[in-house]
């Protein structure tokens, strides 16, 4: 299980399986995965090549189908521009992402984060999420919890680190704040956060730190007293010398979904989950 801030037991290791091969993953490179509230719907991202590098990504979804996952469609709102890490808000009524996007018809190379609102009729037009939260640096994989609270990793202050934007009551977003030492450091990066909705748990990525076990690993801390504790690495039952990032919580955080990428020859990144 995994505990208050401790990862997962030693020697009580669930096992870890590949999700959705075939549907979800594939020879493709897969990015973010958010499921709907009843967990009926699924969202995440495709690229033919390693995102940090090709900037290029499409927002695709599945529905179940008695039972099945059906073949993957590209939502209306992506397939133009490039859209990566769509985050369904606790809710269901946003799907928030980040995208490289004309703003007010000026182009932009940055990637910013903008959302879209589920309507009868389907989704809304993407919303820019305003120049308070984003800025000429890129802001990445949104997350919020029930008070819409915004949690996104930003390079904008010179390297990679997770911020906080608060939620006015007019629905707009205040400026963000760094969350803090007890994430993130000065001589690594962090990124890829996922809050709980209640917005007392926060699952990250960070690069080399010297308690990893190689490439990227999945870290967890906990909201105490207004500021987030010493992160802890989630340990050998998710984190191997491979890469692993792109944390996701099922609703009801019976799964912990995640990306991981070994970059040997001819792979590319998969969705792996285990039991919480």
């Amino acid at each position: 299980m995994m505990g208050a801030g401790h990862g997962f037991e030693i020697g009580t290791c669930p096992a870890v399986e590949r999700f959705g091969p075939g549907v979800f993953s594939t020879d493709m490179e897969e990015w973010r995965l958010t499921f709907s509230p009843g967990g009926r719907t699924a969202f995440w991202s495709i690229s033919d090549d390693f995102f940090p590098v090709s900037r290029q990504a499409t927002i695709v979804w599945s529905g179940r189908v008695r039972g099945e996952w059906a073949t993957r469609q590209v939502v209306p709102f992506s397939g133009v521009y490039s859209d990566i890490d769509p985050f369904i808000s606790p809710d269901g009524r946003a799907l928030f992402f980040s995208t490289i996007r004309p703003v007010d018809g000026v182009e932009r190379s940055d990637l910013d984060l903008w959302m879209v609102r589920r309507t009868p009729w389907g989704w809304s037009e993407p919303i820019h999420l305003g120049n308070e939260v984003n800025s000429p640096s890129d802001e990445l994989y949104p997350s919020v919890d029930l008070w819409g609270n915004l949690y996104f990793g930003s390079d904008r202050a010179g390297q990679w680190d997770i911020w906080r934007a608060r939620r006015r009551h007019d629905g707009s977003y205040g400026p963000p704040k760094n969350v803090g030492p007890g994430v993130n450091t000065a001589d690594f990066w962090e990124f890829n956060p996922e809050i709980t909705p209640d917005g007392r748990t926060l699952l990250f990525a960070s690069l080399d730190r010297p308690d990893g076990f190689g490439a990227g690993d999945l870290y967890i801390s906990h909201l105490r007293h207004g500021q987030f504790t010493p992160a802890r690495n989630l340990g050998p039952c998710v984190n191997t010398a491979a890469d692993e990032y792109h944390p996701t919580l099922s609703h009801g955080r019976r799964w912990l979904y995640f990306v991981r990428h070994t970059y040997e020859p001819g792979t590319t990144g998969d969705f792996y989950r285990i039991r919480t």
